[in-house]
């Protein structure tokens, strides 16, 4: 696995002309924002921040997102248990 992430780095490190350094450095920037999002959804969807909390830190669109995803889910468990 870390000879294929090490693999990955430098192919994409020499596509886009850049430093492998540079390349985690990004890697890790957008691994901590999505796992920020994912944190801030989860605390709201468990009703431990409000929403308008959770759209000033994430915005409307992944809000609203979540709240969709959150209804087919909870539409999916009532099938389920009507049928």
């Amino acid at each position: 696995m870390a000879t294929d992430l090490t693999e990955r780095v430098q192919e994409i490190a020499e596509a886009r002309d850049v430093a492998e350094s540079e390349i985690l450095e990004q890697a890790l920037e957008r691994g901590v924002e999505d796992l920020w999002i994912d944190l801030v959804l989860s605390r709201y969807v468990n009703d431990e921040i409000d929403r308008e909390t959770a759209i000033d830190l994430v915005g409307r669109d992944r809000v609203k997102r979540a709240e969709r995803e959150l209804e087919v889910v909870e539409d999916d468990v009532q099938w389920g248990l009507s049928a």
